[in-house]
């Protein structure tokens, strides 16, 4: 299963409670994959949507492997590791990439 598919399953999951911390946000963050098609996470109006569609803006944007990415989702990889260690780099709002991640990242 690739990052994807585990996103989208993990967002199916999160508790309101947890989604609180991000739900007044309108922001979009772009997942460019070096070994897979990229997708863009949107928040707004309190939800999380995923997305085939590369937008114009965004608020931020990820680079990584799908491995990579689906090792941070699962919690096998620490982000802050892989950022440091250059196997993910971000571009715009880094924090609110953490909060993202943190939010999904529950669910598990």
């Amino acid at each position: 299963m690739g990052s994807k598919e585990l996103i989208n399953e993990m967002v199916s999951k999160v508790n309101e409670k947890d989604l609180s911390g991000i739900a007044n946000a309108e922001k979009i963050v772009s997942i460019a994959l070096s070994d897979a098609k990229p997708f863009t996470i949107i928040i707004k109006n309190g939800k999380i949507q995923l997305t085939d569609e590369t937008p114009e803006k965004a608020d931020a944007t990820v680079k990584c492997s799908d491995q990579t990415l689906s090792d941070i989702i699962t919690g096998k990889l620490n982000a802050f590791s892989a950022f440091m260690s250059g196997k993910v780099t971000v571009s715009g709002d880094l924090f609110f990439v953490q909060k993202i991640i943190s939010v999904i990242g529950k669910t598990r």
